[in-house]
């Protein structure tokens, strides 16, 4: 008898299942319209007593799209970064330029450079032909002075040498003939003839 009894009640109890299923179903998509609306579901949704107690599915009435508002925050952040995006590109533009004139200012610096580089060697070769020139004259000079010198007479030549400065004194000398330079010795005071022979044993 009780398995009897199961069979009989299961369809009974599987339509009750069906049927809160149903209502379930139907209360949750109202609660859904409502906060949709705010004040209810925007379209009326009926559920027919005939179709619950026949168990057919109940076709969900689509909720129209709403579009979503604009945010101020939103439209805040997007401003400042439209704002930030400017700034960096205003302040790429300056440093390039800023490069480009540090560029011009290096290549200026270089061409400078190169200028006084050319005008150093150049005054620098003027030195080193004055410098010869001056050797060149200074040269001459001494062999004229020695020329002088040996057609002195020794006894006069001789006190001359005292007073010259003992470098000079040895230069002179030093392009005099040996026979000249002799006569002229033996009248030069001995102390400034020790001095003057000091010097010519350099320039040898």
């Amino acid at each position: 008898m009780k398995p009897a009894r199961l069979l009989h009640k299961r369809p009974a109890l599987t339509k009750k299942i069906v049927v809160l299923m149903l209502f379930f179903a139907v209360l949750k998509l109202f609660l859904v319209c409502y906060f949709l609306n705010g004040s209810g579901c925007l379209y009326n949704i009926t559920v027919p007593d005939q179709a619950v107690a026949q168990e057919e599915p109940v076709e969900e009435t689509p909720a129209a799209v709403i579009e979503p508002e604009s945010d101020p925050a939103e439209h805040t952040s997007l401003s400042l970064l439209g704002k930030k995006k400017e700034e960096l590109e205003r302040r790429e533009e300056m440093l390039r330029q800023e490069e480009e004139h540090l560029n011009q200012l290096k290549s200026e610096i270089e061409k400078n450079l190169e200028g006084l580089a050319l005008k150093e060697q150049g005054i620098d070769q003027r030195i080193k032909e004055m410098a010869s020139l001056r050797e060149s004259l200074e040269e001459e000079e001494l062999k004229k002075l020695a020329q002088v010198f040996e057609s002195t007479p020794p006894e006069q030549a001789g006190p001359m040498f005292d007073k010259l400065d003992v470098k000079l004194a040895a230069k002179i000398l030093f392009r005099m003939k040996g026979r000249y330079a002799g006569k002229i010795w033996g009248y030069v005071n001995p102390d400034q003839a020790v001095l003057i022979s000091r010097e010519l044993s350099n320039m040898k």
